[in-house]
């Protein structure tokens, strides 16, 4: 993955997942890029600390224009694909990489999109706390493991959010009422039924319902009352439930078996809906 920073990332996705987006984090000391870079992809630079509690100074140049500007935690840069830009800062921080590959921004609205629908604006540091609320969230998925359901439904709401605040032409956002169809809805709860063991994608159920992952998202909540990936969680806690019943599972294994990441996944989210441990719950039903 080319990069914009020289410091390696200390968590990043493997290559382009979660609808054709690729996140990072990580650490850089005080540097300077000299020469000007550019990637084929939609950037987004997220700053979130920096050492010490002054901002940091910043001399930048991005599309031919030259700016000296002061970045506070954030701030985010757009940088888009085919643009160019050199840099220089005073003091360490931690940074993020939310990059899109082109396609993925319209697909989030429409599957049919290419990468000639929507074009992003260069920003210098702009303060967007709605993106840094959602970075950070990115990152607490990195952290725990991954759950790619939520992930991508995050990555829709910043595609969503992006296009609507840094596009050369704001999208049309249409807002339907009255949920999914029946056999649409039907269709997708089947799917999850069955494929609780294996990591769900949210472009994969809007497919199911022939959608776009954005509308998707909004009328399986009008239709459910929960978001997706808070659905596929609720499930997996009910389908552990009845494995507890079996006293020779284990409970690693059964935290496997429906789907989350390890044990401890399990047990947090176990705890959240049913208020005991799944080790608790199991003594309970044996007594």
């Amino acid at each position: 993955m080319e990069s914009l920073f020289t410091a390696l990332p200390l968590l990043a996705t493997q290559g382009f997942c979660w609808h054709g987006a690729y996140v990072d984090c990580r650490w850089e000391p005080p540097g300077a890029i000299e020469e000007e870079v550019s990637t084929p992809w939609h950037s987004v630079v997220l700053f979130t600390q920096f050492a010490g509690s002054d901002p940091a100074l910043a001399e930048r140049s991005i599309d031919g224009r030259f700016k000296v500007e002061r970045v506070h935690p954030g701030d985010i840069l757009v940088l888009p694909a085919g643009v160019g830009q050199r840099s220089r800062w005073n003091v360490p921080g931690e940074f993020m990489n939310l990059v899109f590959e082109t396609a993925a921004l319209g697909r989030s609205l429409d599957e049919a999109a290419d990468d000639t629908t929507f074009e992003l604006m260069p920003h210098f540091a702009t303060q967007d706390l709605l993106v840094l609320q959602l970075g950070l969230a990115l990152r607490r998925v990195l952290q725990g493991g991954g759950d790619r359901l939520y992930a991508e439904s995050l990555i829709t709401a910043l595609a969503v959010h992006l296009l609507q605040t840094y596009a050369t032409r704001r999208p049309e956002i249409k807002t339907y009422g009255g949920g999914l169809a029946r056999p649409q809805l039907e269709r997708v709860v089947d799917y999850i039924h069955s494929h609780l063991d294996a990591p769900l994608s949210l472009e994969t159920l809007a497919a199911l319902a022939g959608m776009s992952a954005h509308y998707f998202a909004q009328l399986f909540k009008q239709s459910t009352g929960v978001a997706p990936h808070q659905y596929v969680i609720r499930c997996r806690v009910e389908r552990a439930k009845a494995l507890l019943a079996q006293p020779h599972l284990a409970i690693a294994d059964i935290a496997y078996r429906v789907g989350f990441a390890h044990q401890s996944h399990l047990n947090r989210h176990f705890k959240r809906l049913v208020g005991t441990t799944p080790g608790q719950w199991r003594q309970a039903i044996r007594s």
